[in-house]
């Protein structure tokens, strides 16, 4: 069906092309002399080798002139002449599709008429004038853009109707997958045709061969020049592409630490998906972009990664810790940021995670840094620890009621805690149900990055101490 549509709608083209064609005839007539043939038969040489041998910049785009010689062609010749220039590039096109072809001749027909139409609004062909008076040059000039236009705009919409006939693709989708890219292109070649005309009035023909000749140099070094932006935005995508693929590797070998810690006191997982939410949402809440975002959900779920190798002794321990266990528990941010640290992706991470026990007072550990000198991803990090680990019950204690836990975060605010974050967890807490506030509804539960596997709550963990504060 759709390809008879497409031989109806090439009759129509063709009974149109002959129209306008027999119209123009009639009106104007046709100029008969050696130099408009001599003319027709350069322009018609110089139309078949564009068309057979486009300029080639790179393996993604060529280079057509044709716009350009198909109006210069109409300003010189008249319409008439100028598609008779253009017949046997549209014979080559087709070949031995004769269907092609004359689709393509009535194409350049309809065009050229259509251009010469506008054209002859200011003045006829130039060969027939001898001289170009100097204050009719503007006229021209802008009769040829205006020509140029008509050209292009005319192409641009017979070759929407032959996509939306053959294809059923809609205009929209033909502008912005067909046209949209090459608007520029179009332009220039609407520039170079009046340039060229210009330069042809003024000084001559050579002349009008060195302004189209670097015209079509310019538009090389455009396309030269896209052509690497768009080699340079693929490459950064595929770098992209790895480095992610790298995170998630790395991710997930954290995370298979972080499972087993939680195997063992039942605690420890959970601990590590509430402090990764929590610190995610107060990043949002204090206007941190996507990737501070995503960076500091991934420190919530690592910032513990220090205990790994602690005694399982120590990390079910349920009586007062003595000075070797204490020790050993101070210790864990610096051997999480060590551990981190040896990932180029994680050393920022490996930071904040160092300092996510220090506070605004000075008595944090292991540097016990004050106020301003603990990066702010650090102090989001330990209200965020903080207020998981007292909601959750731990092997040491049960977790604490969220109001309870609220009045001791508003209790630390500016000593223990930072104060801007404290109220910004606070605003979130406000606006959240029940279940965020325990750190107990389906946003807590521990997904090993990049697997399938999933690590039930201390809840459903047989023969587990109930939940030690890290």
């Amino acid at each position: 069906m759709r390809k008879l549509d497409v031989k109806t709608y090439i009759g129509l083209l063709g009974v149109l092309a002959l129209l306008l064609a027999s119209s123009w005839i009639h009106w104007y007539g046709v100029p008969f002399n050696v130099k408009f043939v001599l003319t027709a038969a350069v322009f018609g040489t110089a139309f078949f080798l564009l068309t057979a041998f486009p300029i080639k910049v790179t393996e993604r785009s060529e280079i057509e002139a044709t716009d350009v010689i198909q109006v210069v062609s109409v300003v010189l010749l008249g319409p008439f002449w100028a598609t008779l220039a253009s017949l046997p590039s549209a014979l080559y096109v087709g070949r031995k599709d004769f269907l092609r072809s004359g689709y393509e001749a009535a194409r350049n027909t309809i065009e050229l008429h259509a251009a010469g139409m506008v054209f002859s609004l200011a003045s006829g062909p130039l060969l027939l004038q001898e001289n170009v008076q100097t204050g009719n040059v503007a006229v021209i000039v802008y009769a040829t853009l205006a020509a140029s236009v008509v050209l292009v705009c005319v192409n641009s919409l017979d070759s929407a109707l032959l996509m939306k006939i053959k294809y059923g693709q809609s205009f929209g989708e033909t502008w912005r997958g067909t046209f949209e890219p090459y608007l520029l292109a179009a332009a220039t070649n609407v520039l170079t045709a009046g340039l060229a005309v210009l330069a042809l009035l003024l000084y001559g023909p050579v002349a009008a061969i060195v302004v189209v000749a670097g015209a079509i140099l310019s538009q090389v070094m455009v396309h030269l020049s896209k052509d690497r932006v768009i080699e340079n935005r693929e490459l950064k995508a595929r770098v992209a592409s790895l480095e992610e693929s790298l995170d998630v590797a790395n991710l997930t070998f954290g995370a298979m630490m972080i499972e087993d810690l939680g195997r063992k006191d039942g605690y420890t997982h959970l601990h590590a998906a509430a402090t990764a939410t929590y610190a995610a949402d107060i990043a949002r809440e204090l206007d941190f972009d996507v990737t501070a975002v995503k960076r500091l959900r991934m420190a919530g779920f690592l910032h513990n990664i220090g205990m790994f190798g602690a005694p399982t002794e120590l990390l079910v321990a349920t009586g007062t810790l003595n000075s070797i266990a204490k020790a050993r528990i101070y210790e864990h941010p610096v051997l999480g940021e060590k551990a981190l640290s040896s990932v180029p992706e994680f050393a920022e991470i490996a930071k904040w995670v160092r300092w996510h026990h220090e506070r605004p007072d000075g008595r944090g550990y292991p540097d016990r840094l004050r106020a301003a000198w603990i990066p702010l991803e650090a102090r989001v990090l330990a209200v965020a620890q903080a207020y998981a680990a007292m909601v959750l019950d731990q092997p040491r204690r049960p977790g604490l009621d969220p109001a309870a836990a609220r009045r001791e975060l508003n209790a630390g605010a500016g000593s223990r805690f930072d104060e801007v974050v404290v109220r910004a967890f606070l605003r979130i807490l406000d606006t959240e149900s029940e279940g965020y506030r325990s750190a107990d509804d389906g946003r807590f539960g521990f997904n090993v990055p990049g697997g399938d596997r999933n690590l039930p709550g201390s809840r459903d963990l047989p023969d587990t101490p109930a939940g030690t504060s890290r």
